[in-house]
């Protein structure tokens, strides 16, 4: 835990620097005309942004990044490259979504429950109101806006199998995200969420041990 959040605060510092250079290069007043229009500035901003354009984002990260060297006082190579950063991320993120967009049916969690196959780390990402109200059994309560205040309560393991949920998986959704993000790629989504989970409980004997049902393909809506 303390390597993941010497981690987590080397990326914050980082961050904070690079907002610190693009401010810095902001209240310096215009950068200087001639390393700023010069061939090899301008080649490469153009370049990087043909690069974002085509999609190639790691081609543009390494353009922007050389056009920094080259003019480390213009705010448009710092631009191009945080866009860059988060288009990279994001595009890997969804490259790798599976069919099932990591969302878990009632019915295999359930199962895995009944059956003792997978020991699921479950968190309950509502407000500690609505835990105290009804919760899993076992789950651990993460509010969605504490959850990065909170990172050591999670698994040292990071292919640890962990179940997030809420009301009705929107808040669950963005917290599935940010655990991707930080490594953990078995994290999944209680499809449905706690609000499903009840109205099948309610509907549904407690099955008996057998084995898990497999999850049918879902059509690719995307939707929460």
């Amino acid at each position: 835990m303390t390597r993941r959040r010497s981690y987590l605060i080397l990326l914050l510092l980082l961050a904070l620097m690079l907002g610190g250079c693009q401010g810095t290069a902001r209240s310096a007043g215009p950068a200087s005309p001639t390393p700023s229009s010069s061939p090899d500035y301008r080649a490469l901003v153009g370049q990087a942004r043909q690069a974002f354009q085509a999609a190639d984002y790691a081609q543009a990260l390494d353009l922007a990044r050389q056009a920094i060297t080259a003019n480390p006082g213009d705010n448009t190579a710092w631009e191009l490259y945080r866009q860059a950063s988060i288009a990279q991320a994001a595009d890997e993120y969804l490259r790798t979504l599976p069919d099932h967009r990591y969302r878990l049916p009632v019915e295999v969690f359930v199962r895995d429950q009944v059956n003792h196959t997978k020991d699921w780390f479950i968190v309950d990402v509502r407000e500690p109101e609505e835990y105290a109200a009804g919760h899993i059994e076992g789950a651990v309560n993460i509010p969605l806006r504490e959850l990065m205040r909170h990172l050591d309560e999670l698994p040292n393991s990071r292919t640890a199998p962990i179940l997030v949920y809420c009301h009705s998986q929107k808040r669950a959704t963005h917290a599935l995200v940010i655990l991707h993000e930080l490594g953990y790629l078995k994290a999944y989504n209680l499809q449905g969420g706690y609000a499903a989970y009840q109205d099948w409980l309610q509907h549904h004997p407690l099955p008996t041990p057998g084995p898990t049902p497999t999850p049918a393909p879902e059509e690719p809506d995307f939707g929460c």
